[in-house]
């Protein structure tokens, strides 16, 4: 019965199927940024939107938000677009949050890396600009 079953899922994932997302639900909280690099390892994350700052991330600091964002970074590089498109930062009803780039249309639900890591990308959908 298992050796049925592996083959089964194995012949279904490599025919290119894909199984059904969890819905979301509807989105909502959500915000559009820009991070931008700056002198002496320092990291700026704006409002996309209005151009405000919200957040100064110092090099010791925020490494969850620099990881990700460093990931992020390689893959635009990767097909040559730079960071001036924006990140969208969205809370759906379910409770996920996930960052989702814009211009190649991927995304990382941040809860799966915990409460703590999500918490500081959380921040951002309601920080004030500075």
């Amino acid at each position: 019965m298992v050796v049925f079953t592996v083959i089964g899922v194995a012949s279904l994932r490599l025919s290119g199927y894909e199984p059904p997302a969890e819905p979301r639900g509807a989105m909502v909280d959500s915000r559009l940024l820009r991070f931008e690099d700056v002198r002496n390892g320092l990291v700026y994350v704006y409002d996309a939107q209005s151009g405000d700052r919200l957040a100064q991330l110092a090099p010791a600091e925020d490494s969850f938000i620099r990881g990700i964002m460093r990931s992020m970074a390689r893959a635009r590089r990767a097909r040559d677009i730079g960071m001036q498109p924006a990140f969208l930062l969205a809370r759906y009803a379910d409770g996920s949050l996930v960052l989702a780039d814009t211009a190649l249309e991927n995304e990382v639900n941040l809860v799966a890396f915990g409460q703590t890591n999500e918490a500081s990308f959380a921040a951002l959908l309601t920080a004030e600009p500075r």
